[in-house]
């Protein structure tokens, strides 16, 4: 039997996203915010690194902002916080998850969904 503690689930609306680094980002978020009530955090710099991307840090950060702006990662919450010196820091907390939505969200059924103006 394996154990379910080593498996990593997705959201169906990972297919949702239209941007490769929305994706990557969801996928990094996943592993390691997982379910951890306090969430996660990591600095841009490190990020960009991370993402092994060719674009400046400066359009990096750019995405990374609108995809925060946007709120785009299901089952997340984005928040950038600056530090003392300027250094911006992508932190991210799972939002709580509606269980008359979730098992059928699971199963691939449509659920009703809330649009944010």
């Amino acid at each position: 039997m394996l154990d379910e503690a080593l498996v990593l689930t997705i959201d169906r609306a990972y297919f949702d996203l239209t941007g490769g680094l929305e994706r990557w980002l969801y996928r990094l978020v996943r592993k390691h915010g997982g379910r951890q009530t306090g969430g996660w955090s990591f600095d841009f710099v490190h990020l960009h690194a991370k993402s092994g991307s060719l674009s400046p840090l400066k359009h990096f950060a750019y995405d990374l902002r609108e995809i925060v702006r946007r709120q785009t990662l299901p089952g997340y919450r984005l928040v950038i916080d600056r530090g003392l010196r300027g250094a911006e820091r992508l932190n991210f907390t799972p939002i709580p998850v509606d269980p008359l939505t979730a098992a059928p969200r699971r199963r691939g059924l449509p659920t009703a969904s809330v649009h944010k103006l």
